[in-house]
């Protein structure tokens, strides 16, 4: 693959994104909603990924109910528009396993663009310069069902996922979940229901997602929308958006992260706290968060910072206030006060996520392509389960 043709997909899906809205409230985004479609795609297709077995193959089991909503995506359309479109113009020569790790570059490339635009001293973020090619489109994958992390199991299914199957440490487990940054999660796709950020952020590749998870306080929120198997955390602060359309959540899978209680990370059904920080732990998240600690201002004591941040519900602290200790808390608080620290290990952690499975045979950009790399009739069809533009998603979870 030339480095023309990389640009050119991209330029094809970035395309699509651009011509979307600019409309972005919080009952209706759709840059945020398919920059998070295609995100989860992409992630869904690389977490299957064990002994060898899976990563950015191109192919997801649809009939597995954590990939509710990918089709649409895929190829009926997410706001009216599908990698399908695209696709079709580069099937020929280039497999839909490696259209899909770039159509999710171009998305974050385009919302860094953004970002870049409203904070003009924000860096640039380069995957053209690491990206190699010659992923081979599996034809089914039934092996990959049960495989993806439920977030109702925390930080014990980031460890199995990230850690033991795809080989990242727990600094690039966090980083990686800072796609989390993108879209929303809806409770028609996977149950859970709000947005990791504010609306706007939701747009933009940015470290939003570190910034709210120790800036903000959270609760638990149990049975969301009735389904005792559904429970996240809410946002609790002074701050938050009490309407349906505006709520904010994380899932296990994010606190668990940065709070720990009596040893063990935090977990929605097991554990009635409050995760918040005093605000002079976190001055560089209350700092990118323009100033702003649990929707006010920090300051005058403990207990008055603890009732800015969870208010009355009467929980009680998730661990230290002043000493997060959740497996990977000093990434998030690396990543929420230094953009630049998270941009990079992000990088390297995207890099190892979509090269799992293929490191033998992938090329750099302008290399000639060899056997061991997709041929052109393996690449244009779908495979009976896959994600294939004739089939990736709608928001983030």
């Amino acid at each position: 693959m030339s480095v023309a043709q990389y640009d050119a997909v991209t330029s094809s899906v970035r395309s699509l994104l651009e011509s979307l809205p600019e409309t972005c409230t919080a009952s209706n985004c759709p840059q945020a909603d398919w920059s998070g479609c295609v995100l989860r795609m992409a992630g869904h297709d690389f977490m299957d990924f064990a002994n060898g077995q899976g990563g950015s193959d191109g192919c997801t089991d649809m009939l597995d109910i954590d990939n509710a909503g990918l089709d649409a995506c895929l190829r009926t359309g997410e706001q009216g528009r599908s990698l399908l479109q695209p696709y079709q113009q580069f099937c020929s020569s280039i497999s839909l396993a490696d259209f899909l790790v770039i159509a999710a570059e171009a998305v974050m490339t385009s919302t860094r663009e953004r970002e870049r635009a409203a904070r003009p001293g924000a860096s640039a973020v380069d995957f053209r310069s690491q990206f190699r090619f010659g992923r081979t489109t599996a034809q089914s994958c039934d092996f990959a069902q049960g495989r993806l992390p439920n977030p109702e199991n925390g930080c014990s299914a980031v460890e199995q996922t990230f850690l033991q199957r795809m080989g990242l440490d727990w600094n690039e487990a966090a980083a990686l979940m800072g796609v989390h940054t993108l879209g929303r999660a809806q409770v028609a796709n996977s149950g859970y229901h709000g947005w990791w950020s504010d609306p706007e952020n939701s747009r933009r590749f940015n470290n939003d997602y570190y910034v709210s998870l120790l800036a903000k306080g959270w609760v638990p929120e149990r049975a969301v929308s009735g389904n005792s198997q559904k429970n996240q955390w809410e946002r609790s602060d002074i701050g938050r958006d009490q309407s349906f359309d505006g709520h904010e959540m994380m899932l296990n899978t994010d606190i668990c992260l940065a709070y720990s209680e009596n040893g063990n990370p935090v977990s929605a059904t097991q554990h009635n706290c409050c995760a918040w920080l005093s605000s002079n732990v976190i001055t560089g998240a209350v700092q990118n968060n323009g100033g702003e600690f649990c929707g006010g201002q920090g300051g005058g004591g403990a207990g008055r910072e603890r009732g800015q941040c969870c208010g009355d519900a009467g929980a009680n602290d998730c661990g230290s206030r002043n000493n997060p200790s959740g497996p990977a808390a000093q990434a998030v608080l690396s990543f929420a006060s230094n953009e630049a620290a998270w941009l990079q290990t992000f990088l390297r952690a995207w890099r190892i996520a979509t090269e799992n499975g293929f490191e033998a045979s992938l090329q750099g950009l302008g290399q000639c392509q060899t056997s061991t790399t997709a041929s052109p009739s393996s690449t244009s069809s779908a495979p009976a389960t896959s994600a294939a533009p004739s089939t990736p998603v709608p928001t983030t979870t």
